[in-house]
């Protein structure tokens, strides 16, 4: 009765367990899950931002370079995932040890998740105000908030398959309205002379690509999350370059386009002037409402692995972590949001630069060198706090993409010296003890 009761529930229940060859997804599914992140509010701001610094094609070229460079990073953090079929939080086992991977990886995506589901929550909420305010009703903002949490929430509960019923329903209106926004916006003006136009104080294109890095830092270790369910090494490319780029892309210029019409770059205030504020509105909650879903899952899968909960917890887990996030919502994250992009980009990436050094330079890249760690990798724990210090004080180029590449060197140079000693943890074990040990 047990069994049959699992297999009729559209809940999901998998959080740190290995996924199974029955429960591999297309990579199409996968993509719509990451176009549907991308489509996103924060991504429209940036290019809105850019738009007072740079010329059009310099911000469409940044964008592409930016988010290229991140999707590269996925893909080699994804493809690991898919050969193991574990989730983030279990493919960092061994980079920095059982206990490390619970303590460090998992708490810092938390944290980063959480907060982010706070800064969505706080922008669907003003949304949603801004269009009950069309028909005359005033909504509290916290009031708002705990509403639209909620909805979110619910979604993120269900997991990864409401989730992706969720985005094929929002994502293809999502990308038609935004157009439709973008051509509204740039008919006053001309595409030729916004191409024309040439900012007073330009940015420098190092600089752009960085904001841009670290606008999106947290993809660099979370696609583990979904790309565990891709059915092959090509399948996790595929889902990850044609789910991130084109959409991240799209999303930075038409935020561009629009500011540059308008010369507004509150992204709800350029929405509200297309002369249709009603569907305005609704496109920011729609967007929100994708993005926001994946952050909820993600901190939800993060918390399992911190606080060592069993897999049917994870429903419970999520609505918590969705709890606390839309209290950050209240408190009102969202206005300190380039400091929060600034800690994210130096501290996320450098987790995904030390699994790529164990997985792809020490493991070569074979599922079976790789294998969890007991206790503490400090090799590991030591390469990424170097990394995260350069990319918070020190960085050369952009924090995000320096971060990864010193944590990669530190790792092989710190494995090389202390790889077979005590500094790299207590020994190995298998993977369904590290599944029993998380979910003790």
């Amino acid at each position: 009765m047990d069994q049959e009761v699992k297999k009729s529930s559209k809940m999901e229940s998998r959080a740190m367990s290995r996924v199974s060859e029955e429960e591999r997804q297309s990579w199409v599914s996968i993509a719509f899950l990451w176009i549907g992140t991308m489509i996103c509010i924060p991504m429209l701001m940036v290019g809105g931002m850019f738009s007072a610094s740079m010329t059009l094609s310099n911000i469409v070229l940044a964008a592409f370079i930016g988010f290229f460079i991140c999707s590269f990073v996925m893909v080699l953090t994804g493809m690991q995932a898919t050969d193991l079929g574990l989730p983030s939080a279990m493919c960092a086992t061994k980079a920095f040890g059982d206990r490390g991977s619970s303590l460090l990886t998992s708490l810092v995506v938390f944290v980063a998740q959480m907060g982010w589901f706070g800064v969505q929550t706080a922008t669907c909420a003003t949304a949603f105000n801004t269009l009950m305010a069309l028909v005359g009703i005033n909504v509290p903002f916290w009031i708002s908030c705990i509403i639209w949490g909620a909805v979110m929430l619910i979604t993120a509960v269900y997991g990864f398959t409401m989730m992706k019923i969720l985005n094929y329903i929002a994502v293809p209106a999502l990308v038609v309205l935004c157009i439709y926004g973008a051509y509204h916006a740039g008919s006053d003006m001309g595409l030729t002379a916004m191409m024309a136009l040439v900012p007073e104080t330009p940015l420098a294109m190092s600089a752009a690509i960085s904001t841009v890095i670290g606008l999106f830092a947290v993809g660099t270790v979370i696609n583990c999350d979904y790309a565990r369910y891709a059915k092959s090494r090509k399948d996790a490319v595929k889902a990850t370059f044609i789910g991130v780029l084109p959409a991240a892309v799209m999303m930075i210029t038409v935020g561009a386009v629009m500011a540059m019409s308008t010369g507004n770059y509150d992204i709800t205030s350029v929405f509200a002037s297309m002369g249709m504020p009603a569907i305005s509105m609704l496109v920011l909650i729609l967007a929100t409402w994708t993005t926001n879903t994946s952050n909820a899952y993600t901190s939800g899968l993060a918390a399992m692995k911190v606080f060592s909960l069993k897999d049917e917890k994870r429903p419970l887990v999520t609505m918590i972590c969705g709890a606390i996030g839309t209290l950050i919502a209240i408190a009102g994250l969202a206005d300190a949001l380039s400091a929060f992009i600034t800690v994210l980009s130096s501290f996320v990436p450098p987790i995904a630069g030390v699994m790529i050094a164990d997985y792809w330079i020490v493991g070569k890249g074979k599922p079976e060198n790789w294998h969890p760690i007991r206790g503490f990798n400090w090799n590991g724990i030591l390469a990424w706090t170097i990394g995260s210090i350069v990319a918070l004080k020190f960085s050369f180029f952009s924090p995000a993409l320096d971060g990864i590449i010193v944590c990669c060197i530190a790792y092989v140079v710190l494995n090389g010296l202390f790889g077979k000693t005590a500094m790299a943890g207590k020994g190995k074990m298998s993977v369904e003890e590290a599944e029993e040990s998380v979910s003790a």
